[in-house]
């Protein structure tokens, strides 16, 4: 099936059919995250939210496809991926060594960067209590999402993993919010 009838099928509400084709780019995602400290069950969930992701944008009526679908859903899991080993204090990786190999060190460039941490970082920690407590288990203690909802009263493993998808949501937001105003307070140079 060509992208264009898998967006269609999206368009129309077949989600489900898309959704089985789709999941035929699974197997590269979980090897790129595999060859990068990771595990299949860390690949699945990158690559469920990089669906997510795709599916409220293929929704949108002003969305253009401007590379294949599995190029697509790749780079997104490798953000992802990238942004999850950094929350795990991972050492660098050979894929980060190969895209910043070329780059010269650009002090202002790690300083931004450090500054994006640390907005990352307030902007989780002003979450309430319980979607800190459901991305730190998921994260960092590597709970499963059906102990994680067990434990803390949900459902299921399907509430416990939309819980932890709207905080993430959340926290993206008040990142960008807060990204937002930093830029916006920075002195203007001529």
């Amino acid at each position: 099936m060509s992208d264009p009838e898998i967006l269609a099928l999206i368009r129309q509400g077949k989600d489900h059919q898309a959704f089985v084709k789709l999941y035929a780019h699974l197997p590269m995602v979980e090897r790129m995250v595999r060859q990068n400290s990771g595990s299949r069950a860390d690949a699945k969930d990158m690559f469920q939210d990089a669906l997510i992701i795709f599916h409220r944008k293929a929704k949108g009526e002003d969305f253009v496809l401007t590379s294949a679908i599995g190029t697509f859903l790749y780079s997104v899991c490798r953000n992802l991926w990238r942004d999850e080993l950094r929350r795990r204090d991972k050492a660098l990786t050979k894929w980060e060594v190969e895209d910043t190999a070329d780059d010269p060190a650009d002090l202002g460039a790690l300083l931004a960067q450090e500054s994006g941490f640390k907005l990352a970082e307030k902007a989780l920690t002003s979450l309430g209590d319980k979607c800190l407590e459901i991305l730190r288990r998921f994260y960092i203690a590597k709970e499963p999402l059906m102990h994680i909802a067990k434990s803390l009263g949900f459902a299921g493993e399907g509430a416990a993993k939309t819980r932890k998808y709207k905080c993430l949501e959340e926290a993206r937001k008040r990142f960008r919010r807060m990204n937002t105003s930093a830029h916006a307070t920075e002195p203007q140079h001529a």
